[in-house]
């Protein structure tokens, strides 16, 4: 009798005590986000430049999109998708400039490849350009 009720005891209280279960979500972002020196390389001028990024998420949780901010050393800002480690900036328009490229990283280190049309009437051209940003 001692044992049946002890076991009932003990079945009302486990019965009674609330389980949280803490589940991680993966933003794939996050690897993407941070500030990175960049070291840029263009074909077209067959010059370096050296400037520093700033990447962050859009505020949407359920967003795939990031915005490097300070893109082609030109103080401006573009936003980008992101899959996996890869990242695919669909072309747009940020004052004269028309931009899209595509990128990945690996390690920490993101490695692009785009274009950078600019559309000011008085100095028209397209600048293809690869870099890579290391986190700071």
């Amino acid at each position: 009798m001692k044992k049946a009720l002890l076991g009932i005891s003990f079945l009302i209280l486990i019965s009674s005590c609330d389980y949280t279960i803490i589940e991680e979500i993966y933003d794939p972002r996050d690897q993407f986000t941070g500030r990175f020196d960049t070291e840029e390389y263009s074909e077209t001028l067959d010059t370096y430049t050296y400037f520093d990024v700033n990447i962050f998420k859009d505020a949407d949780p359920y967003s795939n999109v990031i915005y490097i901010r300070n893109f082609y050393g030109a103080n401006i800002e573009v936003y980008a998708e992101v899959s996996g480690n890869k990242l695919v900036m669909p072309r747009q328009r940020v004052g004269y400039y028309l931009i899209e490229g595509i990128g990945s990283i690996d390690y920490g280190e993101i490695v692009m490849s785009y274009t950078v049309e600019d559309t000011d009437p008085r100095s028209r051209f397209v600048d293809y350009c690869s870099s890579v940003a290391l986190r700071r």
